[in-house]
């Protein structure tokens, strides 16, 4: 039997149009435009080729959504979480996390401003059933393995959305230098304070604190007994039981990661 001919890579001098390139510059457009400018149109612009030689691809823009969540879904990476090691493990998950979301700006602005249940593919929560599990095995009841599974995904998601997205790209006309300034605290005493004492953090430093005040309130979570049989809700607040975590001091007293 002949082998099979490869589609070339370039053609007329332009990439080859395939499924997962049409996906990618759809994932383009929406990290710079938002879920309004990701049309059929405006990603056929950005691969340089006309509206209708989409069509030879993807069906309708539905069709394209689904072609962009199954490049995210590949894209994901595979969790590593061991119980053994749960606060190095759970440390990894929220980094690898946070560049996941980082590198498909725009994902949660489009899954919030439409709805893409019908459009999931296989497997899109695996990495979701495999943190619930990882919680569950640490020993956390079901509603606090599901508290822990949320609020974990909350604040990293949160974190890339709307922290990483204003250092990553800035708004137009404001300098990437002035992100990274105090707020202003005319009239403001606290907010002053924190201006005159305080450091402001970059993003990494202070997802560090994220993930530590994160990881106290599920060490609280699993030493706290049970209140008149509920169970104790997982906080992430400072002063939960931590080895190393929050409230601990720093060498030369300045205060550790938040």
């Amino acid at each position: 039997m002949p082998a099979r001919r490869r589609r070339p890579e370039v053609r007329m001098g332009r990439p080859t149009l395939t499924k997962e390139r049409i996906a990618r510059a759809a994932l383009r457009v929406l990290g710079r435009g938002g879920p309004t400018e990701l049309t059929m149109r405006n990603v056929a612009a950005e691969l340089q080729v006309s509206p209708r030689a989409l069509y030879n691809y993807v069906s309708d823009r539905d069709d394209l959504l689904r072609e962009v969540l199954a490049i995210c879904h590949a894209d994901r990476p595979e969790p590593r979480l061991d119980p053994g090691r749960w606060r190095e493990s759970l440390r990894d998950y929220c980094l690898d996390l946070r560049s996941w979301y980082r590198a498909h700006p725009g994902l949660l602005a489009l899954a919030h401003a439409e709805n893409l249940t019908h459009l999931a593919t296989p497997g899109l929560l695996d990495a979701d059933d495999a943190l619930v599990g990882f919680f569950l095995a640490l020993g956390l009841s079901s509603q606090n393995a599901y508290r822990a599974w949320t609020i974990t995904v909350l604040q990293v998601a949160g974190f890339a959305e709307i922290w990483d997205t204003w250092h990553d790209r800035p708004p137009a006309g404001l300098l990437p230098a002035a992100v990274a300034t105090a707020p202003p605290a005319e009239g403001r005493p606290h907010l002053g304070r924190i201006g005159e004492e305080a450091v402001v953090e970059p993003p990494d430093v202070l997802f560090e604190s994220v993930v530590v005040m994160l990881t106290a309130g599920i060490e609280g979570a699993l030493l706290r007994p049970a209140s008149g049989g509920a169970d104790a809700p997982v906080s992430g607040g400072v002063g939960a039981p931590a080895s190393g975590g929050a409230g601990a001091s720093a060498p030369g007293g300045a205060d550790a990661p938040a």
